[in-house]
């Protein structure tokens, strides 16, 4: 669940701002009568923030006048500001009932229906309220987290990101739609890698995680091991010469695009790549040919090979000797093919391309666009695919997104196309991080999505920094403090854990997430009998939280409830990516005398971390004749 589905919580004249009082023609009416004097103190009792006086004040005037909407309108939002969501909804849809189309009421009531879990019913109310007035931030805002919190995630990012295109310069809606971006990558790269655990396909997300970290050791035996199960897989002969030439190791680069061309003569990417690295080994004649016969073949993806057109970038400088080593030489490289003054768009694709590797972006830019425009493929007959393909190459990206989407529809089991629309996401969260730091460069939100690109990333250190930032700027903001909990108790800090959750809960004292992580580290300090009522919150609040149930049978195993502890774990072992789960089961199982089913689950251990290519602990390879 997005942790913004809270969403703010608006002043009280704010608020009042939003809908139609007390109308003046009634007042005329009404001079000098209760209803009226009752009314007028009311919104003074409002606007004053005595939210208790308000709404007895509120209830007067329906006393007095029962079929007086605007009366309920008000009194459903000094509920909504009191955090009575269901008293406000009564109240909000009284008002409905008197007067169908009343200005906020479709707004207020769908914003209540999501804080009561109803987010069907919320969707539908906001898209009214986005119908009666789509310059509304707020209307489109909240129905992209009602979607979204409705499991509607695709509709939920396209809602956002309409949003972000019609206030393109509002922080809160850009931060919204970038932080949804980043989740559903988090969360759709998840759910792939169970889905591809054993296949090519496992090895190349896991390698490209690798890559982005700079770990080229582990990168390289996810390559190794994805062309060991699929020999003609191009894209990891492709991964595997971009992280080669990342390195420097021109010599190993140009092999893997020799076996790449072996798989596909034809493929307009391995040509382009090819002839990069040709020309960097300082055989420009044939490079430029290879260059040349990509752009032949499919000129976008040729391009885009290559790097272009130059985007800017959230990377971190590579600072390493390799790096270093690589910038100078694509910078010496590119000077010399720029001298020849040639309309030739293969040399000045090269030339943009080794500009770009050197990281000087204007001089890559310049050569880019002298290249000439790229020409459309007819789209008439294309597929949804070929339409992504192309839209992806040329970096358009939420194009690539809405025709991957409408694929994906029709072919669910295309995993090769799902971990497409995780790329495309990925550029588009990018994207509006880069806005961001435009519109708003000194803005909180900033850090909160720079903290969540790093998270997402494993730089830990870099995303504690930045989440301090917005800790400190909003000490008061949910979900800031969970996160620092959790990336403290990754690494074992369970000091600062345990302050951070605490705080979250003292926020949100109902938060699953919290509850569950902070159970977590209570279990971990022995702490059983206090953990063990903030794990069973969680999985009330939230029955897919997967690793509270994990540690909820821990706490158990730690009270030797062993038949509790097993049924518990049980319903997280589709749900354990490292394989630890699978471990506390069989060390369970072993307590109950349950031998054999433990044996097996300490097999699945080794095959779980064999598929991360992470190393087996001690514990999973010896003493399974151990108790919990």
């Amino acid at each position: 669940m997005l942790r913004t589905a809270r969403g703010p919580r608006p002043s009280l004249i704010f608020i009042a701002a939003t809908v139609c009082l007390f109308p003046l023609s009634i007042c005329a009416q009404q001079a000098g009568s209760q209803v009226e004097q009752h009314f007028l103190a009311a919104q003074q009792d409002q606007q004053r923030g005595l939210l208790d006086a308000a709404v007895q004040e509120y209830k007067n005037v329906l006393r007095l006048q029962p079929a007086l909407p605007e009366a309920y309108v008000n009194l459903g939002l000094v509920y909504y500001a009191q955090a009575k969501f269901a008293e406000s909804a009564k109240a909000l849809t009284a008002a409905a009932k008197l007067r169908p189309g009343m200005s906020g009421v479709s707004l207020w009531l769908g914003i209540d229906e999501v804080k009561l879990d109803r987010p069907t019913q919320g969707a539908a109310l906001l898209r009214e309220a986005v119908r009666q007035n789509p310059n509304d931030k707020l209307a489109q805002s909240w129905l992209g987290t009602a979607l979204w919190n409705a499991g509607r995630i695709d509709a939920a990012l396209f809602q956002l990101r309409s949003a972000a295109a019609r206030f393109p310069d509002d922080p809160d809606l850009l931060f919204a739609a970038g932080e949804a971006y980043g989740k559903a990558v988090h969360q759709l790269t998840e759910d792939l890698l169970e889905e591809s655990m054993g296949t090519a396909l496992s090895d190349l997300i896991y390698a490209d995680s690798y890559a982005e970290e700079r770990d080229w050791d582990k990168a390289e035996g996810h390559l190794r091991r994805a062309i060991q199960r699929d020999p003609h897989s191009l894209d990891a002969r492709l991964e595997f010469a971009q992280i080669f030439l990342a390195q420097a190791r021109l010599s190993d680069a140009h092999e893997q695009l020799a076996q790449a061309l072996i798989i596909a003569p034809e493929s307009a990417a391995a040509l382009a790549r090819s002839g990069e690295v040709l020309i960097l080994m300082q055989q420009t004649s044939e490079g430029l040919l290879r260059i040349r016969a990509a752009l032949a073949v499919d000129r976008s993806e040729a391009l885009d090979a290559l790097g272009l057109p130059v985007e800017t970038s959230l990377e971190p400088t590579d600072s390493s000797n390799a790096a270093t080593q690589l910038s100078s030489l694509c910078r010496e490289v590119a000077e010399k093919l720029a001298i020849a003054v040639s309309p030739d768009p293969a040399r000045q694709a090269a030339v943009a391309a080794l500009y770009e590797q050197a990281g000087e972006h204007d001089a890559a830019m310049r050569a880019y666009r002298s290249i000439g425009a790229v020409n459309p493929a007819s789209a008439l007959s294309a597929s949804p695919f070929s339409k992504a393909l192309a839209a992806f190459h040329e970096h358009r990206y939420e194009d690539a997104e809405t025709e991957l989407v409408h694929w994906i529809t029709e072919h669910p089991q295309d995993r090769q196309a799902r971990y497409d629309l995780i790329l495309a996401r990925h550029h588009i969260a990018t994207a509006y991080i880069l806005r961001l730091l435009e519109v708003a460069p000194d803005s909180y939100h900033v850090h909160q999505l720079l903290g969540q690109l790093y998270a997402d990333r494993d730089q830990d250190n870099q995303a504690i920094t930045e989440y301090l930032l917005v800790a400190a700027a909003r000490p008061d903001l949910p979900g800031v403090h969970f996160i620092l909990g959790h990336l403290y108790w990754k690494h074992a800090d369970a000091d600062h854990a345990l302050a951070e959750l605490t705080k979250e809960l003292e926020l949100d004292p109902g938060d699953p997430e919290a509850n569950g992580e902070l159970g977590s580290v209570l279990v971990a300090k022995g702490r059983i009998a206090e953990s063990i009522p903030h794990l069973e919150l969680a999985i009330r609040a939230n029955p897919d939280l997967w690793p509270a149930y994990a540690q909820l049978g821990r706490a158990y195993a730690s009270e030797k409830q062993y038949q509790r502890a097993e049924d518990a774990m049980k319903r997280a072992l589709a749900h354990d990516p490292d394989g630890s789960t699978h471990y506390q089961l069989g060390r369970v199982l072993l307590a109950e005398g349950k031998t054999d089913q433990a044996k097996k689950l300490f097999a699945q251990v080794n095959a779980i971390k064999n598929e991360r290519m992470s190393p087996v602990s001690t514990d999973s390879q010896a003493n399974h004749e151990s108790t919990p």
